[in-house]
């Protein structure tokens, strides 16, 4: 972010920028020159490995990739370091200034002119090394285990037209023609691909400063929502669109997803690994997603089901690790009725997971859960409890701040929840679910007020409509019926913490309130978890297993 100049009303350019075309090769051998400059204000390099690859893709297809903004003024000689590129450039009266295209004129220049042989294992701050694949026509960073194919060409190969004569005659496939053509091909496409730009001629840093923050200020970018909906939501069919998706699934009463977990959900549906973007799917397959939405209605409404009836989670609102909803939407988009044991497992895998016993970080989980889940519905059932460790993770703890986003206090929500808590006014059994749905997060009350640690953590927080004063109510009970009070016990008060609030003992009590709470959690992830009990599949599994006809 930069600090937007402040400009007077005669601030402006002496003339009116000058529109051209430069060929890639044009561009590169500016760069190469030192004629092309950084100014301090630009931001620094931010593109990952996706990102170079999407930008060649483009070129080679022939897709429009924006037009550059240069500004032309002196530059001092100096070494330019652009990534992995050293750069000697002189002083020079005209340098090219980038104003809007850093990244794109960057990922041009490191990749096409940058020394061989590449590394074959570059690291996380070089995602300039790219390989061209003539079997398959598109453009690859190099495998994590280094392990190029020898029919790959490097990108800096390409560039010029008589290297590259010379080194196709060396390479082992130089006696494939259709492989040949295709790597000529590709080197002529990016070579002269037209690339439209803008100079602007000053010498005042201001002017140009002003500019920038223009250009990268004025809008904002799409989000991936809005491309998918962009890509793929017509054809009349309803819903069409994410937003549409999350209004249909918001009528089962289970809360409403956002579309950016729905974009991932469908990702998901197809089989592929919502930990990669949206970007690097659809280089691989345009219509990775079309009538994915029509599709996911279905799924989903099936996964809210399982969510609610067999792994006991009310509402969206309290569900830790949500990001669980990929791997189970590629569940029941293979298998939409899964047998009775099969759901039971599949929610002791839920239970463990969201328990903190996943054997891997969140984002391998949800990649290898995926993968997991094939053709055959125990298998798979048993591959995905595999992913999990058998062993029970620490005591339950609760989080020092309540945070209703947050798994932990979630984790303490859904002990509340299971309770049976009961409007401490009338009564009467609360509705948690469709209490959520109705307040949101105003549901989860606070007991005592105070700036403590104790009274902001989740021991302070209980579910019930919002309406009333919540101490003032439990007041109210303590009189009427005293400590033993059914209805107390349901927000987890027992008599030792309802004797200390009627007391005034507010530290005291919220210190009780939590080991009680904390117990709930603990006997709650027992039964959920079944951490003793046997994960074996269905007796009919393993007889055919064993070839023995049932």
């Amino acid at each position: 972010m930069i600090d937007c100049p402040v400009m007077t009303a005669t601030s402006r350019l002496p003339q009116k920028p000058e529109a051209r075309t430069e060929k890639v090769e044009d561009l590169v051998a500016q760069v190469r020159r030192g004629r092309v400059r950084v100014p301090p204000f630009q931001r620094g390099l931010k593109w990952q490995s996706s990102d170079v690859v999407d930008l060649f893709d483009s070129i080679y297809r022939g897709y429009p990739i924006g037009s550059l903004l240069f500004y032309k003024r002196s530059a001092r000689a100096e070494t330019i370091a652009l990534g992995p590129l050293p750069i000697a450039a002189p002083e020079i009266p005209d340098a090219w200034w980038v104003v809007d295209g850093q990244q794109r004129v960057t990922t041009l220049a490191v990749c096409l002119a940058r020394p061989l042989p590449l590394p074959q294992r570059p690291g996380k701050d070089d995602p300039f090394v790219v390989y061209f694949d003539p079997r398959t026509l598109r453009f690859e960073a190099p495998p994590r285990r280094g392990d190029v194919p020898d029919a790959w060409v490097p990108l800096p190969q390409l560039l010029d037209a008589s290297q590259l004569s010379e080194w196709v005659y060396a390479w082992p496939y130089s006696r494939d023609e259709d492989l040949r053509r295709a790597v000529f091909e590709a080197g002529q496409r990016l070579r002269e691909y037209p690339i439209p730009l803008y100079l602007i001629e000053t010498e005042d840093p201001a002017v140009a400063k002003e500019i920038f923050y223009r250009v990268n200020q004025a809008g904002k970018p799409l989000e991936w929502t809005e491309i998918h909906d962009a890509l793929f939501g017509g054809g009349g069919s309803s819903p069409a669109t994410l937003e549409e998706l999350a209004q249909e699934l918001g009528a089962v009463g289970m809360g409403r997803l956002g579309e950016k977990r729905l974009l991932t959900c469908l990702v998901a549906l197809r089989g592929k690994d919502p930990t990669r973007t949206l970007a690097e799917h659809l280089r691989r397959d345009p219509q990775v997603l079309s009538d994915a939405v029509q599709e996911a209605v279905p799924v989903l409404r099936r996964v809210l089901s399982f969510l609610r009836r067999d792994a006991g989670i009310p509402h969206l609102r309290l569900l830790p690790k949500p990001i669980l909803l990929d791997v189970l939407t590629r569940v029941f988009a293979l298998h939409p009725d899964p047998k009775p044991r099969s759901r039971m497992l599949l929610s002791r895998w839920l239970w463990r997971t969201i328990l903190g016993a996943g054997a891997f970080d969140d984002r391998t989980l949800r990649r290898r859960g995926i993968a997991a889940v094939g053709d055959d519905e125990e298998e798979s059932i048993q591959r995905l409890l595999a992913l999990v460790r058998r062993e029970r993770p620490r005591a339950a703890e609760l989080p020092q701040s309540f945070d209703p986003r947050a798994d932990g206090s979630r984790l303490a929500l859904l002990a509340l929840a299971h309770l049976g808590p009961r409007d401490l006014g009338s009564g009467e059994p609360l509705d948690v679910a469709r209490l959520i749905e109705a307040v949101d997060k105003a549901a989860f009350r606070k007991i005592v007020d105070g700036g403590s640690s104790r009274t902001r953590g989740a021991a302070n927080r209980l579910i019930q409509p919002p309406s009333g004063t919540v101490g003032r109510l439990l007041r109210r009970r303590l009189e009427r019926n005293g400590a033993g009070d059914g209805v107390l016990a349901s927000h987890a008060i027992d008599e030792i913490a309802a004797e200390r609030l009627a007391a005034d003992d507010a530290e005291g009590f919220l210190r009780r309130r939590a080991e009680v709470l904390v117990a709930e959690l603990q006997r709650l992830g027992e039964r959920m978890a079944a951490w003793d009990h046997s994960d074996r599949p269905s007796i009919d599994h393993l007889l055919a297993a064993a070839g023995v006809d049932g």
